[in-house]
């Protein structure tokens, strides 16, 4: 089902015609997958960051790969340069509370902590529920939501940041994620594999096949 998920986004992207996307859902891409996304453009890249994206967007019920999608475009691929307004030690990877030029933007103290912030705020734009049972609050900005105003990611272009297209910004990279992840390595279950059946003939195809 989460492969079928992600090839019917992809395939809406491709012939140009994309339903706004939830930001709250089941995630497709697992974090060792979403790490290796990341290294490819910045060896650097610390895998627990995208396996507390995984975790964390797990408890909330947010698409917690797409969200990664959000901080590589905050954050630059997690180099915070190019103009990134925080640091890497701020393990904020959003630009909270940068609401001006020159701000330094929040800061929290674990990777986790920065995550969850993030999480928090994108719960905020997209529900009006309460946050999850045994969840401590620690996004400062969270009150200042209006409460369930974008539940797409579409819906944080000029919300979140003052930019018409950064909901689709965010998706264009996931949709660079998810192929990669879909596309390259959708395997078909054989019937006939020798798995399923040990008098399997000689000719019987050994492996899954893969469609590139």
């Amino acid at each position: 089902m989460k492969k079928l998920a992600a090839i019917l986004m992809l395939l809406t992207v491709w012939f140009g015609v994309r339903a706004e996307v939830a930001i709250m859902g089941e995630r497709v891409v697992d974090a060792a997958r979403m790490a290796e996304f990341v290294s490819r453009h910045n060896p650097d890249f610390d895998p627990a960051i995208a396996e507390a994206f995984a975790t964390v967007g797990d408890r909330y019920g947010i698409r917690g790969d797409i969200a990664l999608c959000q901080a590589i475009l905050e954050t630059g691929w997690f180099r915070f340069g190019g103009g990134t307004a925080v640091s890497p030690d701020q393990h904020n990877y959003c630009g909270m509370s940068v609401t001006r030029r020159g701000l330094k933007g929040a800061s929290f103290d674990s990777i986790e902590q920065g995550v969850t912030a993030m999480m928090q705020h994108l719960y905020a734009y997209c529900t009006t529920e309460p946050l999850p049972a045994d969840e401590e609050l620690v996004d400062p900005r969270f009150s200042l939501v209006s409460r369930g105003c974008a539940p797409t990611w579409e819906g944080l272009s000029n919300r979140w940041a003052m930019n018409p297209d950064y909901g689709s910004l965010i998706l264009d990279i996931y949709s660079r994620l998810a192929g990669d992840t879909v596309v390259r390595r959708i395997e078909v279950d054989i019937d006939a594999a020798p798995e399923a059946h040990e008098e399997a003939p000689a000719t019987a195809v050994a492996d899954p096949i893969i469609l590139y």
